[in-house]
């Protein structure tokens, strides 16, 4: 079972690492979190029919749907303070798509990393990521799943 889960449909990233819950809204593709008025793609943001759509096909657009579904181990990103990096298990069906993470919001937003709508939230994961990769303790992990009302929005209805 993962510490964390994120809900594609609901934009809620829960869990609970060591003693620490997390319970936060973020955003996953679609630039969702971008500070940019109007910049986000209702129909990708956080649409789980979506999370093939991307990659590098899609350079220099902003055509990017959500994270794809899977399992995730979180690592300090290798340049960027203040992001976590999602390392995709084996197994996860990924479409050709990489380099995802967890950052805070932006001008660009998201093009399929998970922006949680708090920054402190962001922080947090950091030092918690932090504290546990010394080597004694297992990886922090994260599901992301898609289950509720949401799951593929309809564009027409009959």
């Amino acid at each position: 079972m993962a510490d964390l889960e994120y809900n594609i449909e609901s934009r809620r990233l829960k869990g609970k690492i060591g003693s620490y819950f997390i319970s936060a809204y973020a955003g996953s593709g679609g630039r969702a979190g971008s500070k940019v008025q109007g910049a986000e793609n209702w129909w990708l943001a956080n649409n789980s029919l979506a999370t093939h759509v991307g990659g590098a096909k899609s350079k220099g657009t902003h055509n990017f749907g959500p994270i794809p579904r899977g399992v995730y181990t979180l690592k300090l990103h290798e340049s960027r303070k203040n992001w976590v990096r999602l390392i995709p298990a084996k197994g996860n069906i990924m479409f050709g798509r990489s380099g995802f993470a967890i950052h805070g919001r932006g001008k660009t937003g998201s093009h399929g990393c998970l922006v949680p709508t708090d920054f402190n939230v962001v922080l947090s994961l950091c030092k918690l990521v932090k504290e546990n990769d010394d080597g004694n303790k297992p990886s922090i992990t994260l599901e992301v799943v898609s289950r509720g009302q949401n799951i593929g929005k309809q564009m027409f209805t009959v």
